[in-house]
């Protein structure tokens, strides 16, 4: 492939850092289902969701799958011209991207580190994601695929920068990506490119339930083990997390389904 073919299809387009220089094209999206916004399953993809499924807690392990959808249903609505085709390596990519973005999270990972973890995250995804055998122990399928430098480097870049917002610069496509899904996921940011629909259909079937109060743990936990992290630039973080998960997301953080 061309230099621009290998950029376009792995998310390493250049963007605006300042997400209002990119407006979407509707103001009235449309309801859609995670039915219609499927994960790929090429065998690169199927092994990563096996790994992170075996690594993650299931409350993130959920939310990295509501990160991917959402990032699917606001680029079909709202930013057609991204071209992120189902099965297509685009895809594949951010939703390899979605899946290991928390992966510097866990348990086991948060505290064996003096790295932020989205720092520690994207280290760990280029090296698993180019090399099968770092996964096989771990429930990632041996036989599963292996990613190119420069598909691995793109999700690399992705991942760590996944908390870097602001509105100087500039940053990738797969780095607009994640800040959409998990803008909206985490904190109720831009919501108003997903039809709220959509966001019953996505929360009701990937489980939220008490989302808001893990992560918010997860941040006030990664600050405690390390004062100098990435995260401890979002001025009132934890609040505007808790108030989205008694706010917008309330009744499936809550775990009750209106009527």
């Amino acid at each position: 492939m061309s230099l621009h073919d290998v950029n376009t299809a792995f998310g390493l387009i250049t963007l605006p850092a300042n997400q209002k220089a990119t407006p979407p094209a509707t103001s009235s999206p449309k309801p859609l289902t995670p039915a219609q916004l499927p994960p790929p399953s090429t065998p690169l993809a199927n092994r990563i969701n096996s790994y992170a499924k075996a690594k993650l807690p299931s409350q993130t392990y959920t939310h990295s799958l509501r990160v991917y959808t959402y990032g699917r249903a606001i680029v079909h609505e709202c930013f057609p011209d991204w071209n992120l085709h189902p099965n297509s390596k685009l895809d594949e990519t951010w939703f390899i991207t979605a899946m290991l973005h928390d992966i510097g999270t866990t348990p086991e990972h948060i505290s064996a580190t003096k790295l932020s973890y989205e720092f520690w995250a994207g280290y760990h995804a280029l090296d698993i994601l180019q090399d099968v055998s770092a996964t096989a122990p771990h429930g990632g399928d041996e036989a599963g695929g292996v990613a190119s430098r420069e598909q691995a480097e793109s999700i690399a870049e992705a991942i760590i920068r996944h908390q870097d917002v602001q509105d100087k610069g500039r940053i990738s496509l797969l780095t607009r990506l994640i800040h959409m899904g998990t803008l909206l996921d985490n904190v109720g940011a831009g919501v108003e490119m997903v039809h709220r629909d959509t966001i019953r259909a996505v929360n009701e079937t990937y489980d939220r339930k008490g989302w808001s109060g893990c992560f918010r743990d997860t941040v006030v936990k990664e600050k405690e083990l390390k004062p100098w992290a990435m995260v401890s630039r979002i001025e009132g973080f934890e609040d505007a997390i808790e108030s989205n998960g008694s706010g917008l997301m309330r009744e499936w953080d809550e775990g009750k389904q209106s009527d």
